[in-house]
């Protein structure tokens, strides 16, 4: 897989941990096994991930809220 690849997958793993489609251990020992990193770096990795997604997720939520009130 290239670079490009595995950033993808790591993104993948985070939003669906956090929308509840991946259980959080499997997430950390796919990602463990795919970056070859023992399993507290890959324990940071999917949490970082699944803060992205939801942070993303929070964004589009206040910004259709700013959109209602047109602020």
């Amino acid at each position: 897989m290239t670079k490009a690849e595995k950033a993808f997958a790591l993104q993948s793993v985070g939003e669906m941990v956090w929308h509840g489609g991946m259980h959080l251990d499997a997430a950390i020992w796919f990602v463990g096994g795919l970056f070859k990193v023992e399993w507290h770096v890959a324990r940071d990795m999917v949490h970082d991930s699944m803060a992205a997604a939801m942070t993303e997720e929070v964004d589009k939520g206040l910004t259709r809220i700013g959109n209602k009130d047109d602020n």
